[in-house]
């Protein structure tokens, strides 16, 4: 039998849709023995002007996504050799030019299912890939249940802040990034969040303050299995707007209120 596929890029999203991905594409290249070559796409608008807080965002969120990648990879692909990379852009047009740089053979990509005005106003990534590359793309169908989870409506590539750092950094970051709560690592572990509330509080003081000084330590957590209905309880019982997400006691997403109503509208 020739061997169809040679390269694959599998593009994966980090809202709960990689695993079908990655093991979908995995089935694939171990069966024709081809290259894998998984792409992630960090989704962030660059505002006018672009400015070094916005680059170094941005380099944050790329580093979180190359580590939630290197997770999901020991898992779903622990005997496929493969690749990875991570860029900043629109996810369609850098899919389809790294599909073509390569040159893939096939390009594998999980579906979000959004309909109505989601699907409207967002698109799809799959529909504007096919529609720029002359390979298949082969699309992995996730199951319904899994829209009920956090996995799925968490954001992924988390925005922390240190405990030695100033709040004037804090609320920098902030405001560049429109979020109101920030989970604190210290050596790679959650030692509580930071939030717009906790830095009004020290408005006046925000050069000398540090965030160890005004975080909220203990915070509670969330796994990406729970479901969403639950994680909205949490939050409303805490009285709070976000929450960690953990796997195995690291730090692998938030979801905050405005992410729940996001699932409330979309789901049925």
């Amino acid at each position: 039998m020739s061997v169809m596929f040679k390269k694959i890029l599998c593009a994966i999203d980090l809202d709960g849709t990689a695993p079908a991905a990655l093991e979908l594409a995995s089935a694939m290249a171990l069966q024709f023995q081809a290259e894998l070559h998984v792409f992630h796409v960090v989704s962030m608008p660059a505002p006018a002007g672009g400015g070094p807080l916005f680059f170094e965002l941005s380099k944050e969120r790329a580093s979180a996504a190359r580590d939630s990648i290197a997770r999901l990879a020991n898992k779903h692909l622990d005997r496929v050799p493969h690749e990875a990379r991570v860029e900043i852009g629109d996810p369609a047009p850098l899919i389809a030019a790294v599909a073509r740089q390569l040159p893939a053979d096939l390009v594998v990509m999980a579906t979000h299912g959004r309909k109505g005005f989601s699907r409207f106003f967002l698109g799809s990534v799959a529909e504007g890939v096919m529609r720029r590359v002359e390979c298949p793309v082969l699309t992995a169908k996730c199951h319904e249940s899994d829209r009920n989870t956090v996995a799925r409506w968490m954001t992924p590539q988390v925005i922390t802040a240190s405990p030695d750092e100033k709040l004037t950094a804090v609320c920098a970051r902030m405001q560049q990034s429109r979020i109101r709560s920030l989970p604190v690592l210290d050596d790679g572990k959650l030692v509580g969040m930071i939030s717009d509330r906790d830095v009004r509080i020290n408005l006046l003081s925000l050069d000398t303050v540090s965030v160890k000084d005004a975080m909220t330590g203990k915070a509670i957590t969330l796994t990406p299995q729970t479901s969403i209905q639950e994680a909205a309880r949490c939050l409303r019982e805490a009285r709070v707007g976000a929450m960690p997400v953990m796997q195995d006691s690291q730090l692998v997403g938030i979801i905050a209120t405005t992410d729940l109503l996001e699932a409330l509208i979309e789901l049925p």
